[in-house]
């Protein structure tokens, strides 16, 4: 499987950290480096869910904590359904 190390989001270059022995995730602007964290099990349905709730923030800060946490979990639900999973 390739390892994902870099995304762009909004013009933005942010790293991509992926550590499943943790809660959650983070997103970080306020440094002069870029950070996507997930540190919950990406193989797992919440895992998805929180990639896509932070990969949302990275593309949309100005969007309220309530509407990313809401669209998140409606688009994770459904690509779950719809049977996507990730690789190992």
């Amino acid at each position: 499987m390739k390892k994902v190390r870099t995304h762009k989001f909004n013009g933005k270059r942010y790293t991509i950290l992926i550590d499943p022995d943790g809660v959650d995730g983070v997103s970080d602007v306020k440094s002069l480096e870029y950070t996507l964290m997930v540190t919950c099990d990406p193989a797992t349905q919440r895992g998805l869910i929180t990639i896509i709730h932070e990969a949302m923030h990275c593309g949309n800060w100005d969007k309220r904590e309530e509407t990313i946490d809401r669209s998140s979990k409606e688009i994770g639900s459904l690509l779950w359904r719809l049977g996507y999973r990730r690789k190992e």
